[in-house]
């Protein structure tokens, strides 16, 4: 069981995957659906995993007290955390973005709408690394 947090700004993705996840044993410890919001929520709860939507996250960050958007959140993390697990999530998978994110340090990336034994494949692949 690995304890996960969502970031994403549909509703209905971070239901779905919550839904997934559970089914597969795994914690939710919370959903956010901006960058600002997922910082925070990942420093309070120090997930295993964290699943972030590359695009539509952008927002204003008091802590760093300006706009970030999913690169940024990847590099601020990265930054506090070195061992920080992050799967990129996206619904259309543009290579230019999602090798940022590798650069970045993002673990994984998913596009929206895989098997759920992907997702569950991916996150014991990270976790076994």
């Amino acid at each position: 069981m690995a304890k996960i947090l969502i970031a994403d700004d549909m509703i209905t993705v971070q239901h779905n995957l919550n839904t997934i996840l559970t089914a597969y044993g795994h914690k939710v410890v919370g959903t956010a659906n901006n960058c600002a919001d997922a910082l925070n929520l990942y420093k309070e709860s120090n997930p295993d995993i964290m699943f972030v939507d590359i695009l539509g996250m952008k927002s204003f960050s008091k802590e760093e007290k300006r706009e970030i958007d999913t690169f940024d959140l990847i590099d601020i993390i990265m930054k506090h955390d070195r061992n920080a697990k992050i799967i990129v999530l996206t619904a259309s998978p543009k290579e230019d973005f999602i090798k940022k994110a590798l650069i970045l340090g993002a673990k994984g990336f998913l596009v929206k709408g895989v098997s759920n034994d992907k997702i569950e494949s991916t996150i014991q692949g990270i976790l076994n690394k």
